[in-house]
């Protein structure tokens, strides 16, 4: 994405800029990652744990050490969108694309979009999400699905503000740790 599509794809509002148009760096690109990007990589998601006060159980050489075999050298469903500029990455979305079977149509799910904090309210965030929408009108990609915690007011003021949302009264259940292994066990028997 050049400069100058990176400034349209910032067109999407930003919420700490009042629904503005946020400047962006002219420097500033949004791309696909690459494998010299797992280092940047493993920083954001620390930073992303940190966010969410949770504890980064790796160290960041370990983190980049996964992403490079996980994205890079198997075959991923992972894709990763990077925000650059001419000090490093800045943000990054990560999203699959998932066929679904009762309609027919391909979407994307955004697994996690996030800005670092010196580069939030600069539309690193717009631009990311510009690009993805590029990237589903040219892959004929019929939905875009994400979560967001109910907490994180500007997080979804931001997404509120990107066009009319279908609001779910869906539960969302996961299978984690402890009881993930037990339900494994329980399977067995």
């Amino acid at each position: 994405m050049s400069a100058d599509s990176f400034r349209r794809a910032t067109a999407l509002p930003d919420p700490e800029q009042d629904g503005t148009r946020a400047a962006m760096p002219a420097t500033g690109t949004v791309r696909a990652a690459r494998p010299e990007d797992v280092d940047a990589l493993a920083l954001l998601a620390q930073e992303l744990l940190a966010f969410y006060g949770l504890p980064a159980r790796n160290q960041r050489s370990y983190m980049a050490h996964v992403m490079s075999a996980e994205l890079f050298e198997r075959e991923s469903n992972l894709k990763i969108l990077v925000a650059e500029s001419s000090s490093g990455l800045s943000g990054f979305l990560a999203y699959v694309e998932v066929f679904a079977l009762a309609n027919c149509q391909r979407s994307f799910f955004i697994q996690d979009l996030f800005v670092t904090r010196r580069a939030r309210a600069g539309g690193v965030g717009g631009a990311l999400m510009g690009e993805l929408l590029r990237l589903a009108d040219e892959g004929d990609v019929a939905q875009i699905d994400w979560t967001a915690d109910p907490w994180n007011e500007k997080a979804v003021a931001f997404y509120e503000k990107i066009g009319p949302l279908l609001k779910s009264d869906k539960i969302l259940y996961r299978l984690a740790g402890p009881s993930l292994r037990r339900s494994m066990q329980d399977q067995k028997r």
